[in-house]
């Protein structure tokens, strides 16, 4: 297992939240933007804590940030963002809109890692493959920068690509993302 003081937190909010028409990072439940709550999910298990976003979000934060240095191509621009900055570190990337995801998921994973692997990734019941709910260790990131180099920049192609990652199969009720104004209603009624 990797240790707690070798692996740090990124919360992924770089993204367009098209469908929600607004920076899904900053709507509030629980009087707390969602990005404080994946950052609190992620505490427990971290060193460190911050979050990937794009320049134009950089001040929107009370932790420390990681801009996007590679376009805007989607989730891989925040992932090889984070890893170059965080060099030689593990990393457990959540995305912003899961704010009721279970620690006991993130327990499993970082139980699954082992510093031989390049990653822990999750799929649903449906065999889907989540790819910003990760553990990316470092021997990874010199073959996700070739992929993108090369023009790739579907992180889920990437990760269905590689043979040296582990996967663990949950429940497609465990992986829930708030993407819209009736999710988050949703949400807010529970």
């Amino acid at each position: 297992m990797v240790p707690k003081d070798k692996l740090v937190g990124v919360v992924i909010s770089g993204g367009k939240s098209s469908r929600m028409g607004t920076d899904k990072s900053l709507l509030l439940w629980n009087n707390k933007p969602f990005y404080l709550h994946a950052a609190e999910i992620l505490a427990p298990f971290c060193s460190e804590i911050y979050v990937s976003c794009n320049v134009s979000q950089s001040n929107n934060y009370i932790l420390p940030v990681i801009i996007d240095k590679y376009g805007s191509y989607g989730p891989i621009s925040g992932v090889l963002s984070s890893m170059r900055a965080l060099s030689g570190c593990s990393i457990i990337t959540l995305p912003c809109d899961m704010p009721e995801l279970s620690e006991g998921i993130i327990n499993e994973m970082i139980s699954t890692n082992k510093e031989r692997l390049d990653g822990v990734f999750l799929k649903d019941d449906n065999n889907q493959l989540e790819p910003m709910l990760a553990i990316y260790n470092p021997t990874i990131y010199s073959k996700l920068l070739a992929w993108y180099d090369s023009g790739n920049y579907s992180l889920k192609k990437f990760i269905e690509s590689c043979d040296n990652i582990s996967y663990i199969k949950l429940g497609a009720q465990s992986l829930i993302n708030i993407n819209t104004t009736k999710e988050l209603d949703n949400l807010k009624r529970k």
